[in-house]
């Protein structure tokens, strides 16, 4: 993983700094998601055939953050596989 310093222009823009972009392989004009979880700010490039499926799960990631906000849980145990986990968050 790639670490590096920048710094936010007056006019909120962030540069990207060269060796991340590299290690990425980002272009220009790639297109970015962008989140604030917390103060922490996130980027993820949005990937045309990934799009649906990006946002789907975002959906899904608040409706468990309201759940769990409201007392709401599912107890999974670690020798269920991946998939059946995933049936009991999905449902």
């Amino acid at each position: 993983m790639e670490v590096s310093i920048t710094k936010m222009s007056e006019n909120g823009q962030v540069v990207i700094p060269a060796e991340i972009r590299k290690d990425a392989g980002i272009k220009p004009s790639t297109k970015f998601l962008v989140f604030n979880e917390g103060g922490n700010i996130l980027l993820k490039i949005i990937r045309k055939e990934a799009l649906a499926k990006d946002m789907h799960l975002l959906e899904m990631i608040e409706k468990s953050e309201e759940q769990i906000k409201s007392g709401k849980f599912i107890k999974a145990d670690t020798s269920m596989s991946d998939e059946e986990i995933d049936d009991l968050l999905m449902n």
